[in-house]
């Protein structure tokens, strides 16, 4: 079963990075895109016409602005200056039931207490090796990519995805 998600800019990032975009679709039905989101990507004239691109080629991409931005400003204040993507990815996902795509501590813990399951470029990594779509030693090198592109993933975690699927830690 596919399932629906909303997901932040980092976690797009990484993903379009490594050309993995087209192979999350089958992971999720859904994949939204929130309004901050899409800002912030397209800030980044490089991501910002594949972006636009993708979201017209693929199906299960799909732009999601249907709530209002005024309460977020209200609740989070300030916060939302750095955390705008994350915050709008859990408030589009609360009224579905959708999965939250985040990496952010803030965005994790904002979605764990709307009781939102949450996930981030790992766990998109981890369930495509486990779909065949990557060998463990593409996933190795993949991780290698975003760590010398300057993507922040937890150390002790992406070695423990090593380890589990059979690869040295980095």
């Amino acid at each position: 079963m596919k399932l629906e998600a909303t997901i932040d800019t980092s976690c797009i990032i990484a993903l379009d990075l490594l050309n993995l975009i087209p192979q999350t679709a089958s992971l999720f039905s859904r994949l939204l895109l929130p309004k901050a989101v899409r800002e912030e990507l397209f800030r980044r004239r490089k991501t910002k016409n594949r972006l636009q691109g993708m979201i017209e080629e693929y199906g299960f991409l799909e732009r999601c602005d249907a709530y209002s931005r005024h309460p977020l400003d209200i609740v989070f204040g300030e916060r939302l200056t750095t955390d705008r993507g994350e915050a709008e990815a859990v408030v589009q996902a609360a009224p579905l039931g959708a999965m939250v795509v985040v990496d952010d501590r803030f965005g994790r813990q904002l979605a764990e207490s709307f009781g939102l399951e949450t996930h981030g470029t790992l766990w998109i990594l981890e369930q495509l090796h486990r779909l065949e779509y990557l060998s463990s030693s593409v996933l190795r090198e993949h991780l290698l990519t975003l760590k010398l592109n300057n993507i922040r993933l937890p150390q002790v975690a992406m070695n423990e995805l090593l380890v589990r699927i059979g690869e040295q830690p980095v």
